[in-house]
């Protein structure tokens, strides 16, 4: 694996035997927000609070992550804290020794992994070292790299086989991998190894998602259930707006991302299953385990929304939902703002593939000037909430329906083709009796079934669509955009 110098540092720490850490960090380069982002991707912590502050972290770390505390004294700690945690010096020197680390201390991480990808064998003085650097940012902008399909998958692979897989890492590996190769050679290649990083996901999803929906919601929402939950106890005195994309996957938000104005603080969190909109994006709404007897729909959503705020104390004025067409005219007493932007999941619907919606995708960005709305937010000092209720996958066709297969499918509302709810329980019986190949290719609840692999109920050979258990559908952003100021 060709590892970057973040991944080579979070190496480091794991082969201590301690899972915190009490840093001195001189050169303050872990002091970075994007940085302290890079390490959070990895499953890291880095916080430089106050002592209080790092109090209750330390009390509410993930028991599976690292947590790395920055301060110049340690003597400020309690002693069950110390105990616990290796005491270190970091420098950024020890990584690239070969260079002058003041030129380097503030650089952009992408130019930052290439030097230290490409250390020379004789130390650089200041000069040396930005020639250097100007030589690499040159290269950056004359031409996009081709991108490096061996890389991805010696990545992968090694990600995949981690005793205890960061899926966050993995779906972002994928996300911009998917970027990259739509319309090219590479990109059937590509996906066939997304479908086997799938099946391993398929396997932990079996114990992860029970634990992910009864989660706690105080330090980040692991689930899109626990979003409200999550704003609610960190923001609750604050202006949000939490703005909702139907059917926005991970790698449409790689292209969407640089678009963006603010500071960006990124999590990768799960759908509801199955990744249908009737589920998924009222669990967004209602803040809980979505409900079956449910109409989907604007009307529903605000009522959800204006219920939650409203039943933590917020009055009525202070409450607003905005679907599609926005207005940000008319919010001066406004705290709690939601925004649906639902056609991107009506050009994911009407695309045949990856690379129709990559078109798609572009266009809505532009169009819907989703951009523009969010600089329009941070400059009313909103804190903004960006995220999804579910992915896409391009889809194979397994069949389509037919005849008395149909009756009674119609119980969801669910536009899905990956996705089966019979209203009677015989209907469901009868057709998983009559179709044994499906066994082993879907998952069954109750009186539903939907898809864990790439098929689907149709029988166009291929579609974009949602509603199984693909880790392109399930896996989704969750971003919090800040002024940059």
């Amino acid at each position: 694996m060709a590892k970057g110098l973040i991944q080579h540092i979070t190496d480091s720490l794991k082969s201590y035997p301690a899972k915190v850490f009490l840093v001195e960090n001189n050169d303050r380069f872990l002091y970075r927000s994007d940085v302290q982002d890079a390490f959070g991707a990895m499953g890291i912590e880095i916080n430089h609070g106050t002592s209080m502050e790092q109090r209750i972290i330390f009390e509410m770390r993930e028991p599976d992550g690292l947590l790395v505390l920055l301060s110049q004294d340690n003597d400020n700690y309690l002693e069950d804290i110390k105990n616990e945690a290796v005491a270190i010096e970091f420098c950024l020197a020890n990584y690239v020794p070969s260079y002058h680390i003041p030129s380097l201390i503030e650089l952009d991480l992408s130019i930052l992994d290439k030097l230290f990808r490409n250390q020379p064998l004789v130390s650089l003085n200041r000069k040396e070292t930005q020639e250097f650097i100007e030589k690499l940012k040159d290269e950056a902008t004359s031409s996009e790299p081709e991108y490096n399909l061996a890389e991805f998958i010696d990545d992968l692979h090694v990600l995949l086989h981690e005793e205890e897989i960061n899926w966050a890492v993995v779906s972002r590996l994928i996300a911009e991998g998917i970027s990259k190769t739509i319309g090219t050679p590479k990109f059937e290649e590509l996906y066939d190894q997304i479908n086997k990083a799938n099946t391993v996901f398929l396997e932990t999803l079996q114990t992860s998602y029970p634990q992910t929906k009864n989660s706690s919601a105080v330090k980040k929402p692991r689930i899109v259930s626990k979003i409200l939950d999550y704003i609610n106890f960190n923001y609750r005195e604050k202006k949000i707006a939490l703005i909702v994309v139907d059917g926005m996957a991970l790698w449409q938000y790689e292209l969407l991302k640089n678009r963006l104005p603010g500071t960006k603080h990124e999590e990768i969190i799960y759908s509801w299953l199955p990744s249908i909109t009737q589920l998924s994006r009222q669990a967004i709404f209602r803040g809980d385990i979505p409900q079956t007897e449910y109409r989907q729909g604007p009307t529903s959503e605000e009522r959800l929304w204006k219920m939650y705020w409203t039943e933590k104390g917020c009055h009525a004025f202070e409450v607003a939902y905005q679907h599609e067409k926005i207005d940000l005219s008319n919010i001066v007493t406004v705290s709690k703002l939601a925004i649906v932007f639902k056609d991107l999941d009506n050009k994911m619907h009407g695309s045949t593939d990856y690379a129709d919606l990559l078109m798609l995708t572009k266009n809505w960005m532009d169009r819907s000037k989703i951009a523009q709305v969010i600089e329009d937010l941070l400059s009313k000092r909103f804190t903004v909430f960006l995220t999804s209720d579910h992915g896409n996958i391009q889809a194979k066709g397994w069949r389509g329906l037919q005849g008395r297969e149909k009756l009674g499918t119609n119980k969801s509302g669910s536009r899905s083709q990956r996705h089966i709810e019979y209203s009677e329980k015989w209907l469901f019986d009868e057709f998983m009796e009559n179709n044994p190949d499906l066994e082993n290719s879907v998952v069954k609840e109750e009186q539903a079934l939907y898809f864990k692999n790439d098929l689907s109920f149709s029988s166009n050979e291929l579609l974009v669509t949602h509603g199984g258990a693909h880790l392109l559908e399930v896996l989704v952003p969750f971003i919090e955009i800040k002024n940059e100021s």
